[in-house]
């Protein structure tokens, strides 16, 4: 028999899959004329102001509401939200595009120049890697569910097994290769990958908006001077 809390779980996902589809998210970049720039509680000019952001910060934006940006601005377990003014982001997809010449169900290639990027995608294997599962307490009918693998958060599933991971994410500039970090990141959408230039700065940054639904994730790898600087992962919308 079903219990109450599965059917609330499943409407859960499904108000979760449908609100997924109506929001477009992107990440972005601090770049304000002073310097900084002011968050707001509110999207609008008073007195709310509730943090002060940096030049050069990366956040994640969602569609803009008149001049303002509900924005997401910490990615560690204590995330960060509030409003900045549309003028004081510049958006990684603003920057020169680098196309894909290949793509297929497993593996996704760009190249751009002397540049390279190699995305490949595989099959999750629970043989190999260490599972820690949340036990649910029977006498209030809560399901028991997948909570890390070999320690760390999962990105991707819903507490369910992952099916797909990613293979590798190697970036080539001639003989120099770089591995980007894939620990921990499941359901990848190799359709759904990006790769801009920042050519001032010299900077790449590659995103993908993986899985779907409750399950949905962005990440953003960015690579400075051909160098891996940092990888930032933070709920999709």
């Amino acid at each position: 028999m079903t219990s109450i809390t599965d059917i609330m779980r499943r409407l859960l996902l499904i108000l979760i899959c449908l609100y997924c589809q109506t929001i477009y998210g992107q990440f972005g970049i601090i770049a304000d004329k002073d310097g900084f720039v002011n968050v707001r509680n509110s999207p609008d000019i008073s007195n709310n102001i509730i943090d002060t952001l940096t030049n050069g910060q990366i956040v994640f934006c969602l569609e803009a509401e008149g001049e303002w940006r509900p924005t997401d601005y910490d990615f560690s377990r204590q995330r960060k939200s509030g409003y900045i003014h549309n003028s004081r982001v510049k958006f990684i997809e603003d920057f020169d595009k680098i196309p894909y010449d290949n793509l297929t169900d497993s593996t996704l290639r760009f190249r751009m120049d002397s540049t390279r990027l190699i995305v490949t995608k595989k099959r999750f294997n629970p043989r190999n890697v260490i599972l820690q599962y949340h036990k649910g307490d029977d006498s209030k009918n809560e399901m028991s569910y997948l909570e890390k693998i070999n320690g760390k958060e999962i990105w991707g599933t819903d507490g369910t097994m992952p099916i797909n991971q990613y293979g590798q994410i190697t970036l080539i500039f001639g003989k120099e290769r770089v591995n980007l970090p894939i620990d921990n990141l499941f359901e990848p959408n190799l359709d759904n990958t990006k790769v801009n230039f920042d050519r001032e700065n010299k900077t790449i940054y590659i995103s993908a908006s993986n899985s779907d639904g409750a399950g949905g994730y962005e990440v953003l790898w960015i690579i400075e001077n051909g160098k891996f600087k940092e990888r930032i992962t933070t709920v999709g919308f």
